[in-house]
């Protein structure tokens, strides 16, 4: 049987971390997926211990699943992945903000990951650096706490960045799109 690919599992384990027990139907809607795919990512997630299903009730993540989470934000380098309701930048209420620790020598200039994230069902992405003092669009030497402070003060109230983190914000209609566009542009930094 086919293992569930690693972008599928920290979306998955993810989501259900945010909204707690999910039903079937809701989850398959989030993942972009169609119902038999979704069962079936559910069922191999299931079967490795990584989720717990109950009847009526939904999926949650079970101790194992939150410890693969964890392990999976190592692989692609995450100090936090948050869904923000909130307007960031003008980008619209519902987004889902990503930091990559030191993903800045991975990230040209942050088309790439736009590219990944809209063609995962996302309406766009922005990507950061942060030079040790402030964050900046890749390639253009105005940093964001001089075009917009208050945008910038707000991620940096967020975040605990260091020097050559990247953060990434993916927006999109559903705050589960923006996740799943978020996921694919930041594996273009792994």
């Amino acid at each position: 049987m086919r293992r569930v690919l690693p972008e599928q599992e920290f979306l998955v384990l993810w989501v259900l971390t945010v909204e707690g027990e999910i039903g079937r139907y809701r989850l398959a809607k989030m993942l972009g997926a169609s119902q038999g795919i979704a069962r079936g990512i559910l069922a191999r997630m299931k079967r490795d211990g990584l989720i717990i299903v109950r009847r009526r009730a939904g999926t949650r993540a079970s101790e194992k699943g939150l410890h693969e989470l964890a392990t999976l934000m190592k692989r692609y380098h995450l100090r936090l992945v948050k869904r923000s309701d909130q307007e960031v930048l003008g980008l619209g209420s519902r987004s889902v903000l990503f930091h990559v620790a030191g993903g800045s020598q991975r990230l040209g200039q942050g088309i790439e990951q736009r590219d990944a994230a809209i063609r995962a069902g996302a309406t766009g992405a922005v990507t950061f650096l942060y030079d040790g003092t402030t964050l900046r669009f890749p390639g253009v030497t105005e940093s964001l706490s001089r075009r917009n402070p208050a945008a910038f003060e707000q991620l940096r109230g967020q975040l605990k960045m260091k020097n050559g983190d990247v953060v990434l914000i993916a927006f999109a209609g559903t705050w589960w799109d923006a996740a799943r566009g978020g996921l694919a542009a930041i594996s273009t930094l792994t």
